[in-house]
């Protein structure tokens, strides 16, 4: 076990049920023992373990043992008579009570009482009993203990006899007082913020329990076995576990494994939520002290959810280890348990930065005064008292980083992603990362070079053709080549292509590897989604495109920054190097970065395409309104987003690094924008909402053209470009849901033919129309289509009724590229 001293594992081991090993215990020091023996979490297990493995112990440590068996035989005999002190007291005041732990262990869990370790006397008492039973320990003499925070515990604040006893270091003293926790519940569930159905029927089915010469009402075997199991869930949660219960439920699990009646009544009693979690304790028993398991807890054990299943496969020791290695690792099993994100969030917090409890000294001192003046062992308390605030919130401080670190680990592996999905989307890190720098600088790199916005329109337009030609030849080759292939075929023309645009001076040239570049990237677009379909299952597949998709947007983040400040950084190194320089060695850089990808795909093995399929592309009456449109919306982002650098550049003046700034912004607003959207849809519904963020988009535009200021004009862009992200997914999820499953894929292919063909000619015409007219007229007439595009929208399909249902998050498809517009 790892993190756990060898001297406490020996232990662990020698008291497992199946396969136990005792040899351990004859290698240890007088020291080691002399540890184990302090240890108030291990402390509990020496009586078994005398028991099982007395000629492997030290004579010393026999002797202390059964010193301590004496003491503990005497307190029981002091337990009694409290308990029926109490007992009488409370039928003298007309409450009811039924004993949990302590002796109500046995029989099953503890030979004898005798023999187990209890420091105090655990009753539930039922709504109109509990404050009564309170009262009647008050007179008997017993207080609330103080200074504790009782507020995430099932019982009242623990009721403690005053009288003159001293500790003395005998945990098994007869002398030491009996205290009594009154338990008003069976399972904290405002603390837990989760909890199982049925435990109401705990005190109907409450049953009479006679030992030696004394009896007291206690749980049905049954529900004995689900409250301890509770208890055992609950010590797991909040960490570190109490190890002597966990043994003693092992006990109880692995001589009844054999007992068909009893876990059949366990069955039909128990409501499914009760025996999930029961069955949780019943698993980390086994863990540890490899007890066996009845078929009935076996078939339970391998109905729990993926989530819980993936936290024992990876966590099961830490409840354990807790107690001797910082770990918060059990906060990942309670949060697999909760079901509301609000809740989740809630103990998330809670348990990362707890709120500090207060001492008994701390509190005693808030009315200690002499003569106006807090006395001195006021004041030393309170020093005291601000040290163990210190060393608290420093031990919680070091728990976050490790905890946030695991709970990402682990969130990931109940997604059930193959090694393969993690090395493609390194792939894709490494194409968009370069991308996203390259279409940054290039614009800016030709405008170096003396060319217009004529040009760059021209530039824009041939790469958008190019896609379009290059969309059917490319999903030819990834049928006749396979995926591996036309994607590594993708990743050495694309760098090259790049590269060579960023060589030639000429402008034919330019324009030609323009229209062969954006054929190339075809490639890559047509393989994508069936890359990650082939390397993901039909339980994760949801998750490796949101992965792959939003992860682009991010990645558009760091892109951002580096593209820049790469053309800076490189001035910097050699001051010969002019501007126009440093941008063009950053764009061979960029393609480097994209050829970097070839690295992950070559380790890559996709199965082999089956046979293509005729395509009919659909003549759905809904796509008679919609791709007009789609088209007329097309046009107006497309008319501005691939000269955004231009615009901030030449005609803001503002400095390369500044322009990688707001880029980077941008990508994060299109982020939450992604995440406002379904909040927006379901409101006003798909059409009505994206008409209300198009006319968002179309206002972000005509206050582009009417700015001057590049601090302005930098947060009306990324507000504009977030608008315009969220009618995009909202936009291909009504394309969906108004066609037929065997429509989809065509209809598919006539949006993308439809909104390239229309950025092709607004990508020429804006590019002509800013060189002639200037921004701010081609802009304003941008925002002018851009909103007739928008009541189109409402005119066109308003009248298609859809529920709120279909605008939820998860119709909401997201996509990706990186060509600067999202």
């Amino acid at each position: 076990m790892p993190d756990i001293p060898p001297n406490v594992t020996a232990v662990l081991t020698a008291l497992k049920f199946r396969g136990s090993r005792r040899e351990s215990l004859r290698t240890l020091t007088d020291a080691e023992w002399e540890n184990l023996l302090s240890r108030w979490e291990i402390l509990r297990l020496m009586v078994p373990l005398r028991h099982i493995c007395g000629d492997d112990l030290p004579e010393w440590v026999r002797s202390r043992i059964d010193q301590n068996l004496a003491d503990n035989a005497q307190r029981f005999e002091r337990i009694k008579a409290v308990y029926s002190d109490f007992r009488n007291a409370l039928r003298d005041s007309g409450a009811e009570h039924l004993v949990v732990k302590g002796f109500a262990q046995w029989p099953g869990f503890v030979d004898h009482p005798r023999f187990r370790l209890q420091s105090d006397i655990d009753v539930y008492c039922p709504p109109d009993s509990i404050y009564r039973a309170r009262d009647a320990l008050s007179n008997l003499g017993y207080e609330p203990a103080r200074g504790i925070d009782f507020g995430a515990s099932d019982h009242l604040p623990t009721m403690v006899l005053k009288t003159s006893w001293k500790w003395r270091g005998n945990h098994y003293d007869p002398d030491m007082p009996v205290s009594f926790e009154p338990h008003f519940c069976f399972w904290n569930e405002s603390f837990a913020r989760f909890g199982p159905k049925g435990l109401d029927q705990f005190w109907l089915r409450r049953i009479e329990r006679r030992l030696d010469n004394f009896s007291f009402p206690a749980l049905s075997p049954v529900d004995n076995v689900g409250y301890c199991a509770l208890n055992v869930l609950r010590d797991a949660l909040r960490s570190p576990m109490s190890i002597h219960l966990v043994y003693e439920l092992a006990r109880f699990l692995h001589t009844n494994a054999d007992n068909e009646e009893f876990w059949s009544s366990w069955k039909e009693l128990h409501d499914d939520t009760l025996r999930c979690l029961e069955v949780i304790s019943f698993r980390m028993a086994s863990h540890c002290f490899a007890c066996r398991l009845s078929e009935e807890v076996e078939r339970e054990a391998n109905l729990l959810p993926n989530a819980t299943q993936a936290w024992f496969q990876k966590f099961a020791d830490s409840p354990l280890s807790a107690s001797f290695r910082l770990n918060k690792d059990a906060l990942l099993l309670h949060l697999t348990l909760i079901e509301t994100p609000r809740d989740k969030l809630a103990v998330l917090f809670k348990r990362l930065f707890p709120t500090p409890i207060e001492s008994v000294e701390s509190v005693s001192i808030h009315n200690t005064v002499i003569d106006g003046q807090k006395s001195v062992g006021a004041f030393r308390e309170r020093i005291r008292y601000v040290g163990y605030l210190i060393s608290r919130g420093g031990y919680h401080t070091r728990a976050v980083l490790p905890t946030l670190w695991h709970g990402v680990r682990f969130w990931l592996s109940t997604k059930n992603m193959s090694k393969g999905f993690w090395t493609f989307l390194a792939a894709c890190f490494c194409f968009d990362f370069g991308m996203y720098i390259f279409f940054l600088l290039y614009n800016l790199y030709l405008l170096d070079r003396g060319f217009k916005e004529n040009f760059l329109g021209l530039v824009a337009s041939a790469a958008a053709i190019g896609g379009i030609a290059g969309t059917i030849p490319a999903g030819l080759l990834a049928q006749r080549l396979g995926l591996r292939k036309a994607l590594l075929l993708c990743l050495t023309l694309v760098p090259v292509t790049f590269a060579m645009r960023s060589l030639l001076v000429r402008d034919v040239p330019l324009l030609f590897l323009a229209f062969f570049g954006g054929a190339a990237v075809a490639i890559w677009a047509v393989c994508i989604s069936p890359a990650i379909a082939q390397l993901t299952n039909e339980q994760s597949r949801p998750f490796g495109f949101s992965v792959v998709f939003s992860s682009g947007i991010a990645v558009g983040v760091l892109g951002g920054q580096a593209g820049g400040r790469l053309p800076g950084w490189l001035a910097h190194l050699d001051p010969v190097v002019t501007a126009m320089r440093a941008k063009q060695m950053s764009l061979l850089i960029a393609c480097g970065i994209v050829a970097l990808a070839m690295l992950p795909i070559v380790s890559l093995r996709f199965e082999s395409a089956p046979a293509r399929k005729k395509k009919f592309y659909p003549r759905n009456p809904f796509l008679a309104r919609f791709l007009p449109a789609i088209a007329l919306w097309s046009l107006a982002i497309a008319a501005f987003t691939p000269f955004f650098n231009a615009y901030f550049s030449q005609y803001l003046r503002m400095p390369l690094k500044q322009i990688g700034v707001v880029y980077s912004a941008s990508q994060l607003s299109q982020v939450l924008a992604i995440l406002a959207a379904p909040v927006i849809f379901r409101k006003y519904g798909l059409v009505t909402g994206i008409m209300y963020t198009q006319i968002a988009a179309a206002t972000g535009l005509a206050c582009l053209a009417a700015v001057h200021g590049a601090s302005t004009a930098a947060i009306i862009y990324v507000g504009y470009t977030g608008f315009q992200w969220m009618s995009e997914p909202a936009m291909f999820s009504l394309l969906m849901n108004n066609l037929a499953p065997s429509e989809r894929t065509g209809g598919s292919a006539l949006n993308f033919l439809v909104t390239n063909v229309s950025s092709a000619i607004a990508a020429a015409a804006a590019g002509a129309s800013f060189a002639r007219f200037g921004y701010p007229a081609v802009l304003s007439v941008t925002a002018g289509v851009a909103l007739v595009a928008a009541f189109m929208f409402r005119f066109m399909l308003g009248k298609d009724p859809l529920s709120s249902a279909q605008t939820s998050s998860a119709s909401l498809g997201v996509q990706t590229d990186a060509s600067g517009s999202g």
